[in-house]
């Protein structure tokens, strides 16, 4: 069985951890794999394989927070490998186990004690003068926002061919469920459990009385059509990655027909999580109470 590892390259302690793992696994008989720079980061190359050989790999281990996280989703989407996250950032909404329970967490992995939660994801096209210029994938969301200038962008928007009200706003989120406990919620979106296939949207800082954030199916897809007095627009993936819109481009986002496999070895179930990372103080009810 092989494994592979992506640590965060900037954070010694996801490197430190991402070490004392390899040597865990060897010594359970698992066959560590990483890229060339992470090899080189953590002074293995004997570990490193060719990206193009994802077959060697049965799963992935992420030491990182979910910054991290989103963005090997992204990067290895094709590859369809169930994926673990082990948090060493601040939040980890996304991430699986602790680092202190990183070793415990692995061993229930090896025996097989574990389920795969599929997540769906989004696919984004930038058409400019009729041609695709951008075809993106996000697990959280996109969104379309004004730049440093502070003039409302006027969205025209439409779900299935079938038009929209113009919406003055300084921007505009689609949000997969996992998306919705992100920059979705902060703009009044609603919560939605990661398991229900839904598409979100959300304006942020709408200028109208009657603009309100949606839920509908996902197979519609959605076309964005921005105008504005200015060339400041920028369309932004997760948060991550970024594409300057112009004047005339149209974005189109649906469901994509890929999906991001989450390793899930924990028994909380999602509102255990939403509760004890967005939530207020520890609960006073007992195991078992309401």
């Amino acid at each position: 069985m092989t494994i592979g590892l992506v640590p965060h390259l900037d954070k010694p302690q996801a490197l430190t951890a991402c070490r004392e793992l390899v040597e865990w696994l060897e010594l359970h008989g698992i066959r560590p794999c990483c890229t060339r720079e992470v090899g080189a980061r953590i002074k293995r190359p004997d570990l490193v394989v060719d990206e193009t050989g994802r077959t060697q790999a049965r799963l992935l281990v992420v030491l990182g927070g979910d910054g991290t996280l989103l963005s090997v989703v992204r990067r290895y989407v094709a590859w369809e490998l169930p994926i673990l996250g082990i948090n060493f950032g601040k939040l980890g909404f996304l991430t699986e186990i602790e680092l202190q329970d990183m070793f415990t967490g692995m061993e229930r992995v090896l025996q097989g004690d574990y389920k795969v939660q599929e997540r769906m994801l989004l696919r984004v096209v930038v058409q400019r003068r009729k041609k695709t210029i951008k075809d993106l994938r996000a697990l959280n969301e996109m969104v379309i926002s004004k730049g440093a200038f502070s003039r409302m962008l006027e969205l025209h928007m439409a779900i299935d061919g079938q038009r929209l009200d113009p919406l003055p706003a300084d921007g505009v989120i689609v949000a997969t469920p996992t998306g919705s406990t992100a920059y979705s919620l902060s703009a009044g979106g609603p919560i939605v459990a990661p398991d229900i296939g839904v598409l979100l949207l959300t304006p942020i800082c709408p200028h109208s009385l009657h603009a309100r954030p949606m839920v509908i199916s996902p197979a519609s897809t959605v076309q964005i059509r921005v105008q504005a007095q200015h060339e400041d627009i920028l369309l932004t993936i997760d948060g991550q990655e970024s594409c300057p819109l112009e004047l005339g481009d149209q974005v189109v986002i649906s469901r994509a027909k890929e999906v991001a496999r989450f390793v899930k070895v924990s028994a909380n179930g999602f509102f255990d999580v939403l509760r004890q990372k967005l939530g207020g103080p520890p609960s006073c009810y007992r195991e078992g109470e309401l």
